[in-house]
């Protein structure tokens, strides 16, 4: 069995920068230690999408954010409209969250408009 090198852990590293208090000025310090680090990706706010992605540009560091993150409650419109505008400001990796009791519902005609 082959040890990974420390660059190659690093690529399997996605940074996440998502808890609620974090503000910009933290937001900036873990996505310049993502470039430092060269991890796989920063996994960040949306509304931070395009400030991570001009600060990564020439790294090889992706941009990662979520869509209807924690609970996934947001109408499915809403969650395309999001989808769409996080591409055009930069992301290339999308998480999405969808509503955890759709499962249990059971019922496909409870689920159509979720």
């Amino acid at each position: 069995m082959t040890i990974p090198s420390k660059t190659e852990i690093a690529k399997m590293i996605d940074h996440s920068l998502l808890h609620p208090t974090m503000d910009d000025q933290t937001l900036k310090e873990g996505i310049e230690l993502a470039k430092k680090y060269n991890v796989a990706s920063v996994c960040i706010k949306p509304y931070a999408v395009q400030m991570a992605a001009e600060m990564l540009q020439g790294s090889d560091v992706m941009v990662c954010t979520v869509i209807g993150f924690p609970h996934g409650n947001s109408r499915v419109d809403v969650k395309v409209f999001e989808c769409e505008r996080a591409i055009d400001d930069g992301a290339v990796e999308i998480d999405m969250f969808t509503r955890k009791l759709l499962p249990l519902w059971g019922s496909p005609k409870n689920t159509e408009q979720h």
